[in-house]
């Protein structure tokens, strides 16, 4: 057993647990971080949309500056339904970025040894050391030396991912959770002259649906585009034997994102995840606490992983300064209050009902008014949730014209969406009484 006791110890170094480890260190805190990886390395089943409150915490640790230096900025977003898009254009000074993992997450960790973390990479945690019930340590190997290590520690966080160590080792909750409907395929390419010069694409990150057919394209680092496909799981699985031909097949057969790719080859090969499933996890434990995908997983198609992992590594550090346990299950009642809206948003992007009549009719009037265009961008920057961000006498009206032209189809998914917003709403009011608890037993 090491003679040396840390304040925390962090498994995971990735986006989450290295950008917890600085904002620990710059208050004083000793930290050990530990990942299984050698780093920097790449993170191949992760796609890097950043929304523009996560830049602003990339800033707070110092990397934003390094961010933008080789990535380009996204200030237009299009949605596009069955053909009917609005292009949604964030406020001055606000953008989208997404930039490769490699590089975001060795940016992270070298800024964290700035602050004097600690990082062992190559080291699996293999056990969690207790005392009267209590998370007290890590027991791991170097998988380099082969060699076993223990080290003691006043709190221990897993940031290791959806696949959490930590969180099958202390057995978290999983709660609201759901298989993904979906797969999904990317891979990056060149960006042709046209995607500058071509007026079919005035924006720098895309997300369409069409009939059921869901793809994005965002621009990343190096003059590159990031280009998917979320097959649905029975479609994927015929994906498996050639992904790079069945991933450019499906690209090419939509007329916005094929000349981007014709007659060109990906740089490097086809990443994908088949088998996904989205959940929230209990966020704290005696001596514990889950931070990142660990602790929540949501749909790829929102892009919302890292902004959201982000967040709640800075709103984490607070609570762990704090001291206090009730501090702990404070934060982890917030986090479920502020990643609701999106998760179930992302559940209804991701699903595989294709978009209705009423779909393409909100985004035909949305791409005409600009103050709804400005709350479709406060919901990428989570001051607004995604079920607030039309007024229901707005879409009422918008349906009502269409009625009075002979057209009824919207009303049936009128009336469903309201319900599905009720839902949810009832469902965030459940979350907000937890909250409401831990606050009222300090």
């Amino acid at each position: 057993m090491s003679n040396k006791k840390y304040s925390v110890i962090i498994v995971g170094a990735r986006c989450a647990g290295a950008t917890l480890a600085i904002y620990l260190a710059r208050a004083g805190l000793s930290v050990l971080l530990l990942d299984k990886d050698e780093l920097p390395g790449d993170q191949v089943l992760s796609t890097h949309t950043i929304h523009p409150p996560g830049i602003d915490i990339l800033d707070e640790v110092g990397i934003g500056n390094a961010i933008r230096e080789v990535c380009p900025a996204s200030r237009t977003m299009r949605l596009n339904k069955n053909g009917s898009s609005a292009d949604i254009i964030h406020a001055d000074g606000r953008a989208e970025y997404c930039p490769r993992r490699k590089r975001l997450d060795g940016l992270l960790q070298a800024a964290a040894l700035k602050e004097g973390v600690e990082l062992l990479d190559r080291t699996r945690l293999i056990k969690l050391e207790t005392e009267n019930g209590r998370v007290t340590g890590v027991r791991a190997i170097n998988l380099n030396a082969g060699k076993e290590l223990v080290f003691r520690a006043d709190f221990v966080v897993g940031a290791d991912g959806r696949h959490s160590s930590v969180a099958q080792m202390v057995e978290a909750e999983e709660y609201l959770a759901y298989d993904a409907p979906r797969a999904m395929y990317w891979a990056y390419w060149d960006a042709p002259e046209i995607w500058k010069t071509d007026s079919r694409y005035p924006f720098g990150m895309y997300q369409g649906n069409t009939f059921g057919d869901v793809r994005v394209i965002f621009q990343t680092d190096y003059d590159q585009l990031l280009i998917g496909s979320l097959p649905p799981i029975e479609k994927a699985k015929n994906w498996r034997s050639d992904p790079l031909a069945s991933l450019i097949a499906d690209l090419s057969s939509d007329p916005l994102i094929a000349p981007l790719i014709e007659g060109a080859k990906p740089d490097g090969k086809v990443r994908g995840s088949v088998k996904e499933r989205y959940f929230f996890r209990k966020g704290v434990g005696p001596g514990w606490a889950l931070v990142g995908d660990a602790g929540h997983h949501k749909e790829f198609v929102i892009g919302d992983g890292i902004t959201e992992a982000l967040i709640q590594a800075k709103h984490l550090s607070k609570a762990i300064l704090e001291g206090s346990d009730i501090a702990l299950i404070k934060w982890w009642r917030a986090r479920d209050v502020e990643a609701m809206p999106l998760f179930y948003f992302g559940q209804d992007e991701g699903s595989l009902k294709p978009p209705g009549h009423l779909d393409s009719l909100v985004l035909k009037h949305v791409d005409k008014e600009p103050e709804l265009k400005k709350k479709f961008a406060l919901v990428m920057e989570h001051k607004l949730s995604p079920f607030d961000s039309i007024p229901a006498s707005s879409v009422m009206k918008w349906v009502m014209g269409d009625v009075f032209r002979g057209k009824f189809s919207a009303i049936p998914d009128f009336f469903a969406k309201g319900k599905r917003a009720s839902f949810v709403n009832s469902q965030l009011k459940s979350r907000m009484k937890l909250l409401t608890e831990a606050d009222s037993s300090i």
